[in-house]
């Protein structure tokens, strides 16, 4: 979880708990009997955080009172208040999300931007009961379809004819798994042209191949050792691990070569 979630999560508990809501909240105690024996939110979020059994009643009423508010007003306050009560849960869904397809801001953005819109959106009339698990769930539904999205959008298959444009030595290549998409994002043909023209300047023959077949044909590394070791389970691991690494290593020193190549020259005096 990155330092700036925390320090988000954090201003919104200071805006939840600021003096300028407590007219509202004394508004809301009137028509939320859940809010009834709590003076101030602060005592409502206390009340959420307490995770004994025998609270459950009361912290299904209490987040049921909170998204009604927030779904019937527009002020900061139920909004921010709804986030600070489910922060752990919040936390926990962030510290899961490794996507090398977004930064670290926009994954923080991705999760409070998805659990608001499920509460928001939250059927609380047809969702009598456990209201925290269903917008656990639904929420990491969300995000999680909208990263398996963005994943496959910013890893499109080449197709054939773009392989053998690009890369001659493409048309003789075996056949691999039909491409997803026709199109492909022009940042991410740039790029793998750069590693690939690298790669065969200064690697082995067989590393590259290990690249064309992962990296450009976008095929799996586990399928790429099934077609180098065949039936043998335990050398298939062995040579998967050690490719695994080499391949790390590889377009690590790789990436690092690209940027210099791709970078505008410096002016000169």
């Amino acid at each position: 979880m990155s330092d700036f979630f925390a320090h988000l999560l954090g201003l919104l508990r200071v805006e939840a708990l600021s003096p300028r809501h407590q007219a509202l909240f004394a508004a809301a105690r009137t028509q939320q009997s859940a809010f009834a024996r709590h003076a101030t939110l602060e005592s409502v979020l206390t009340a959420l955080a307490d995770a004994r059994e025998e609270t459950y009643p009361e912290r299904e009423a209490l987040s049921r009172a909170l998204v009604a508010e927030m779904q019937a007003s527009s002020s900061p306050a139920w909004t921010a208040s709804l986030v600070s009560a489910y922060a752990p849960m919040l936390r926990r869904l962030r510290r899961r999300l490794l996507a090398n397809t977004l930064p670290r801001e926009d994954l923080d953005q991705l999760v409070l931007s998805t659990f608001l819109s499920v509460s928001r959106a939250f059927p609380l009339s047809r969702w009598g009961d456990w209201t925290a698990v269903r917008l656990r769930q639904q929420t990491a539904r969300e995000v999680f379809r909208y990263l398996r999205k963005e994943r496959a959008e910013q890893h499109e298959t080449y197709t054939q004819a773009q392989l053998a444009e690009w890369l001659p030595d493409a048309r003789s290549a075996a056949p691999v798994e039909s491409p997803k998409r026709p199109s492909v994002r022009p940042s991410f043909v740039k790029r793998d042209a750069v590693l690939v023209h690298l790669a065969r300047a200064t690697l082995p023959r067989s590393d590259v191949d290990v690249l064309m077949a992962t990296v450009v044909r976008r095929e799996k590394l586990r399928a790429y050792v099934r077609r180098l070791v065949d039936g043998d389970t335990s050398e298939a691991e062995r040579t998967y691990q050690r490719l695994k690494r080499q391949r790390t290593r590889l377009m690590q020193r790789l990436r690092a070569q690209a940027g210099d190549a791709v970078a505008p020259p410096s002016g000169g005096g």
